[in-house]
C-alpha cells in the first residue's frame, strides 16, 4: 500500500505541472495537486517508516484513517457520476433562452475555455429553429479582465454573425449561482419557459441544479467540450464546486 502513496504523490505532482504549463500559476485551484502530492509523500514515509518498525502507528489510527479516507472517496466518486451523467447533455430546440455562463477573460479576449462556450452557444443559436431564443450571456469584471466577462462574450457572438439584438448582458456575476441568479431576475419572468444553460462538459450538472433550485421549471444543458489534458483537473474542482454550493444551501 506504501508505494500506491508514492505513485498517488509523483502523479499529483507531474499533473501540477501539465496545469502550470497549460494555464499558469493563475489559477489557484492547480495546486490543490501539489498539496495532494504532498500528502500523499507523507503518507508514503509514514507507512514505510511503520513498515521498518521506526514509528508506531496506533490501530485506532489506522482504522480511524481508512475509515474516513474511503468516505470521502465514496463521496467523490458519487459526485463525479452526476457529472459525469450530464457531460453530454443535449437541449431540445426552440428554447425561449439561453444563459451562457461566463469564464475568465485574458484583458478583453475570451479565454478557450470561454470561447469554447460561445462557440456551442453559437451553433444552437444559429439553427433557425432557435431562431426566436434570447441569449443572456452572464459574467462579471475580474481581476486580470479589462472588461466584463458578458461584454467579451457579446462581442465574440456578434463578430460569428448573432444579431446583437437577441444578446441580453448580465453583468455583475462572480460565480455560476450568481450567473443563474442574476440572468433570471433581470430577463426570466416566467419560470415556466425553456430555459438552456451553455457550458463546459463538466460544469453541465452542477449548473442545472442551480437553475432549477433558482425556479427555473423547463431547464437543459448544451455541453461544451474543454480540454482534454486538464478535464481531470476540472473533474476533482467541480465536486469542490458542487459540494460548495451544497454547503452554502445553493441546491
Amino acid at each position: 500500500m506504501n508505494f500506491c502513496w508514492l505513485f498517488l504523490a509523483v502523479f499529483c505532482l507531474l499533473y501540477f505541472m501539465v496545469c502550470v504549463i497549460s494555464v499558469g500559476f493563475r489559477s489557484a485551484f492547480n495546486y490543490v495537486w501539489l498539496f495532494a502530492a504532498i500528502f500523499f509523500a507523507v503518507l508514503f514515509v509514514i507507512t514505510e517508516a511503520a513498515k521498518r518498525g521506526v514509528l508506531h502507528v496506533p490501530a485506532w489510527a489506522k482504522i480511524a484513517f481508512i475509515t474516513v479516507f474511503v468516505i470521502c472517496i465514496a463521496y467523490f466518486l458519487v459526485l463525479e457520476i452526476c457529472v459525469i451523467s450530464c457531460m453530454t447533455s443535449k437541449p431540445q430546440k426552440g428554447c425561449d433562452y439561453m444563459i451562457v455562463l461566463g469564464a475568465h477573460v485574458k484583458g478583453d479576449v475570451v479565454s478557450k475555455a470561454l470561447a469554447q462556450r460561445l462557440d456551442a452557444a453559437y451553433e444552437y443559436a444559429a439553427d433557425s429553429a432557435n431562431a426566436d431564443c434570447k441569449i443572456i450571456v452572464a459574467g462579471g469584471q475580474g481581476k486580470g479582465e479589462n472588461v466584463t466577462e458578458a461584454f467579451a462574450m457579446k462581442q465574440y457572438l456578434v463578430e460569428k454573425g448573432i444579431d446583437e439584438d437577441r444578446i441580453l448582458m448580465e453583468d455583475k456575476s462572480t460565480d455560476t449561482d450568481e450567473n443563474i441568479k442574476f440572468s433570471t431576475k433581470l430577463y426570466i419572468s416566467d419560470k415556466s419557459k425553456k430555459v438552456v444553460i451553455a457550458s463546459n462538459n463538466f460544469h453541465i450538472f452542477r449548473a442545472v441544479k442551480l437553475a432549477k433550485a433558482n425556479g427555473l421549471e423547463n431547464v437543459y444543458g448544451i455541453a461544451a467540450p474543454c480540454s482534454e489534458g486538464l478535464l481531470l483537473n476540472y473533474m476533482v474542482r467541480e465536486a469542490v464546486g458542487i459540494t460548495k454550493e451544497i454547503v452554502y444551501g445553493n441546491f
